[in-house]
């Protein structure tokens, strides 16, 4: 089964108990989803202006101040 179509027919054909225990996996599964840490997409301006700050950083401890 690889579309929601063939999907949703076999969940047709499944008993009840079956149907609400598909129910609980999929909402387990949602529910983690939508608390997965998604990655954060940074702009060029905001990547040149980070490494700038580490080099500055990195600098001043070369310097030990």
């Amino acid at each position: 089964m690889s579309t929601l179509t063939e999907i949703e027919a076999a969940a047709d054909g499944l008993p009840r108990e079956e149907k609400e225990e598909l129910l609980r996996f999929l909402a387990i599964r949602l529910r983690q989803e939508r608390t997965a840490v998604k990655p954060r997409i940074y702009s060029e301006a905001e990547l040149a202006a980070m490494l700038a700050e580490d080099e500055a950083d990195g600098e001043r401890f070369r310097q030990g101040r």
